[in-house]
């Protein structure tokens, strides 16, 4: 007992002497939100909150894959080095069909987790939704369109492209620098942050950024909202998350009422996932039924003119590039030794080693969820599995 007191007094009093504290005790609500996320694990989602529920639907499982998709002992290399760098869950499967899974005690492929900036994926699939519905006409409409706030300002003439390919333009409110701007997008008034956000250079420029995502979500809702077709939570219930059989989720709302944060924060089964993944391997279609027109698919899968590693808010494994960065003002970097072993890998990034893997040229698709910890290679778990599939 006494070794649990010292290490949380040792954790509150980093947090104390951070320049991260020293903002938050200025902005209330940002203070709040930073005791539900501080160290906890990405399985404990309920502290989130308040939160809007996703609605789920039923649907038989995912049938299993023969015994041999997968060369002996592929499946438990992938597993020993996952679970070796804070990993809780893995799923894969090849052409539809389960291959292995895996979770921590306790968990379940249906248990909501915490899968960071995946939920910017979703936003960029639901972006295709809307415009094949009619509610938004393309992709290149501008953003001011959607968003009363930004009809008459300049920024308001960025486009919803442009957004979900990171090339906005907007000043990028960095977590690395500490800026007050960042702090309230991630914890705080998020919308709001997002809407103080300058134009800090012309469009066209790769820089990642949440405040993107937060404004091509928001923009998103409101079409939805304004076609009578509810929240942004139903809207993806009705377009994505029910024809898929995907159970309920959860979306971290900025305060009752509000927008949730369309950067992160869509808390689902890592099964789920596997299934948002499946659906894109199978370019839009689902059981019969074409959910997601498979033009959109193409679109966002995409190289984007900023960034040919980077789509519509989906990373690309092709051209290789062995430490992949971010944005320009951020030193982080994501390490990959090796090439991956196909050229078509697409894939989902949230922070920690979230990830939702496609590489639609073998049928495989891998959805993986960890603790963050160190070690990550962006590259060894697709390689392992390229190399253990039947050819």
């Amino acid at each position: 007992m006494l070794r649990k007191i010292m290490k949380w007094l040792g954790l509150l009093l980093v947090l104390l002497l951070t320049p991260l504290a020293a903002y938050a005790a200025l902005h209330p609500l940002a203070a709040a939100n930073m005791a539900k996320v501080a160290g906890k694990p990405i399985t404990q989602v309920d502290q989130l909150t308040p939160a809007e529920v996703v609605r789920g639907c039923s649907a038989a499982p995912l049938p299993a894959a023969p015994s041999d998709a997968l060369a002996p002992g592929t499946f438990e290399a992938m597993r020993t080095w996952s679970d070796a760098r804070g990993g809780v869950g893995l799923i894969v499967l090849v052409n539809g069909q389960l291959a292995g899974q895996t979770f921590a005690p306790g968990m379940s492929g249906s248990q909501p987790i915490q899968t960071n900036s995946m939920h910017k994926s979703v936003v960029a699939m639901m972006l295709g939704a809307a415009i094949a519905d009619g509610i938004i006409k393309s992709a290149d409409d501008p953003v001011g369109r959607y968003i009363p706030e930004l009809s008459k300002d300049p920024r308001g003439k960025i486009t919803l492209r442009q957004l979900l390919s990171m090339s906005s333009g907007l000043k990028n409110a960095s977590m690395a620098k500490m800026d007050s701007a960042a702090i309230e997008l991630m914890l705080g008034n998020v919308s709001e942050a997002a809407l103080s956000l300058p134009i800090a250079g012309a469009p066209g420029t790769f820089n990642y950024n949440n405040a993107n995502l937060q404004l091509a979500g928001t923009a998103i809702a409101n079409a939805a909202k304004r076609a009578g077709k509810g929240r942004y939570a139903e809207y993806l219930s009705a377009k994505l998350w029910c024809p898929l059989g995907n159970g309920p989720a959860s979306l971290w709302l900025e305060f009752d009422g509000g927008q949730p944060r369309y950067f992160a924060y869509l808390n689902a089964g890592l099964m789920d996932w596997a299934r948002v993944g499946e659906l894109i391997r199978r370019k839009g279609e689902w059981n019969g039924k074409q959910v997601l027109p498979a033009a959109w698919i193409a679109a966002i899968t995409a190289p984007s003119a900023g960034n040919p590693g980077y789509g519509m808010g989906i990373w690309r494994g092709s051209p290789y590039v062995k430490d992949r960065r971010y944005s320009q003002e951020v030193s982080l970097t994501v390490p990959q030794a090796e090439p991956f072993l196909a050229d078509d890998v697409i894939y989902f990034d949230g922070y920690g080693g979230q990830r939702l893997y496609v590489v639609p040229s073998v049928g495989l698709v891998i959805a993986r969820a960890g603790n963050p910890g160190d070690g990550w290679d962006e590259g060894v778990l697709v390689n392992l599995a390229l190399k253990g599939l039947k050819r």
